[in-house]
């Protein structure tokens, strides 16, 4: 592997990330889980352009891009997903208010240690879940859009214009043709964040049971209201934070052939309106143990029956391999996150022969 850039080291790593399937739940968050364990983060900025999707990452200190861009040249975000080739960019600072509509997260504020807080809590008590969950989520705060000063456009136009290399084309690309925003979309990015959100685009064979498996994964689900007729999901959680990570980690997803559209309700009370919808209230003041990224391959505990599980798993959701890990464990890998979502909603806390399945994310 060829491990020399085009350019001479810098804070800010460009990554161009190919062989993503189209339901890979790429996002800042992400990048900031694989990236921030080289060092503290200061801003991350995906781009997605045809076929290869692009992103800045940039370090306060270019020792950490450069042990970064060395441990991950060449690697893979996840099994078979998103193969990466990594350059130092030219760029000298990566400014969010530059690109118009981006997909920008400001981490000035936030500590590389956030992301692992989550990642290896085990901790079943609600106060100092509530502290990890704090810390975490103050890493998706978003950059605002601010008018840019004329001075400051001269110094972007120069820059845009001083070379075609990949990373400086991105930026004139999204500066120059950058979208047309619509109303609805104008509204969910002023929206104001709270415990309910609304999820759309349900496909008729789900059920509320199995949306609660998926959607407790990232918090403690209090209310459910299923509208089947309108295809339309309403998820109240018992904090802000919860329904924030769920949000971030859901909205887009593909699941059973619909994908769905997240946003945040100002609903004070949910209340089924006709007999078709499905009304569930939980009460479970722990919560999961651990908040965690959704990925292709999981870890079935509790299996006294391999082979029949395996059948069942296969029935439900598209396997490409079940290996025994450990006694009364299995680690099952699917073809897409769609797939993971299918057997989570399946088979979270199923029984089988007396014996309760329990699910974890590798």
């Amino acid at each position: 592997m060829n491990n020399n850039s085009r350019d001479p080291p810098s804070k800010i790593l460009l990554l161009v990330m190919t062989q993503l399937s189209p339901t890979f739940p790429l996002s800042n968050e992400l990048l900031f889980e694989q990236f921030s364990k080289y060092g503290d983060i200061k801003k991350i900025l995906i781009f997605e352009r045809g076929k290869a999707n692009k992103a800045f990452v940039e370090y306060y200190d270019v020792k950490h891009a450069i042990e970064a861009r060395k441990d991950k040249l060449g690697k893979y975000l996840a099994e078979g997903e998103g193969k990466l080739t990594i350059h130092f960019s030219r760029l000298k600072n990566l400014d969010l208010e530059v690109v118009d509509k981006s997909r920008g997260t400001d981490y000035t504020q936030a500590s590389s240690t956030n992301s692992d807080l989550m990642k290896h809590s085990n901790t079943d008590d609600p106060n100092i879940l509530r502290q990890q969950i704090d810390q975490f989520t103050r890493t998706f705060t978003q950059t605002s859009q601010r008018n840019l000063n004329s001075a400051r456009n001269d110094e972007i136009n120069n820059l845009l214009n001083s070379d075609s290399d990949d990373d400086i084309d991105i930026w004139k690309q999204q500066k120059q043709q950058g979208p047309q925003i619509s109303q609805d979309v104008k509204n969910m990015i002023t929206q104001k964040p709270s415990k309910i959100i609304q999820v759309t685009t349900i496909d008729d064979r789900v059920t509320a049971k199995m949306l609660y498996n998926i959607f407790n994964k990232f918090g403690n689900v209090e209310e459910l209201l299923l509208e089947k007729q309108m295809q339309r999901l309403f998820v109240r959680y018992s904090t802000i934070e919860f329904a924030q990570i769920a949000k971030e980690y859901l909205n887009n997803i593909q699941f059973f052939d619909q994908q769905w559209r997240i946003s945040y309700h100002p609903l004070q009370q949910l209340q089924p309106t006709t007999i078709s919808d499905e009304y569930m209230t939980y009460y479970n003041p722990n919560g999961p143990k651990v908040i965690v990224p959704l990925s292709k391959t999981i870890i079935l505990s509790g299996v006294t029956e391999a082979m029949e599980i395996s059948e069942m798993m296969r029935l439900v959701a598209k396997v490409t391999e079940i290996k025994i890990v450990a006694a009364n464990s299995l680690e099952i890998s699917m073809v897409n996150i769609s797939e993971t979502l299918k057997i989570i909603a399946v088979f979270s806390d199923y029984e089988y022969k007396n014996q309760k399945l329990i699910i974890s994310i590798k």
